[in-house]
């Protein structure tokens, strides 16, 4: 039987290299420390810095206001920010936004009729606000740390009765926004 004349395409076989052969470039090979070569797999982009930012600029929009025009309080900072933010992409097409973060916020207000100025200081610390919790699993505790200890009291029960309902729709936007980057 005789073999046929050539094509393009065994030429092309023929260039290809067979199985334990060819070009140790192509070969992306198990490494011990776990190296992604060349972006290979994944791409992992941090985003801890934008993350910080805005969550600031959410979160210090936050004000919680006493029934009666008894006093609000708002949150003034973040002071602690911690964990993980990022966007990681697989294969070159999925992508997958990607966060684990400890906040502490700190707050201030005023409540009427109480002794001195009515200033009550404190602080919301967010414990596990990350992408694979669902919203009733976030915890806030809220703390009250300066001023009178009835308008503490008083500030600091307001604040936990709402925390929550105050901040998701701002905690969703952030998780929302970091997907799309």
């Amino acid at each position: 039987r005789a073999t046929p004349p050539p094509t393009r395409f065994s030429r092309v076989r023929s260039r290809m290299a067979k199985w334990g052969e060819g070009d140790e470039r192509w070969i992306v090979q198990e490494r011990e420390d776990g190296v992604n070569v060349n972006g290979w797999h994944w791409q992992e982009k941090n985003y801890m810095g934008w993350g910080r930012e805005r969550l600031s600029d959410l979160l210090t929009a936050v004000t919680f206001d006493l029934p009666n025009d008894e006093g609000s309080a708002s949150v003034i900072e973040i002071s602690k920010f911690e964990g993980d933010a990022a966007v990681s992409i697989r294969k070159g097409n999925k992508k997958f936004a990607v966060f684990d973060l400890n906040i502490t916020l700190k707050w201030e207000g005023t409540c009427e009729g109480f002794e001195g100025d009515g200033i009550v200081k404190g602080e919301i610390k967010i414990a596990e606000f990350a992408s694979t919790n669902d919203e009733d699993e976030y915890e806030f505790k809220v703390t009250a740390s300066d001023g009178d200890a009835d308008a503490k009291k008083k500030m600091k029960q307001k604040i936990k009765s709402v925390v929550a309902e105050a901040f998701m729709p701002h905690l969703n936007t952030f998780a929302k926004e970091l997907a799309e980057m």
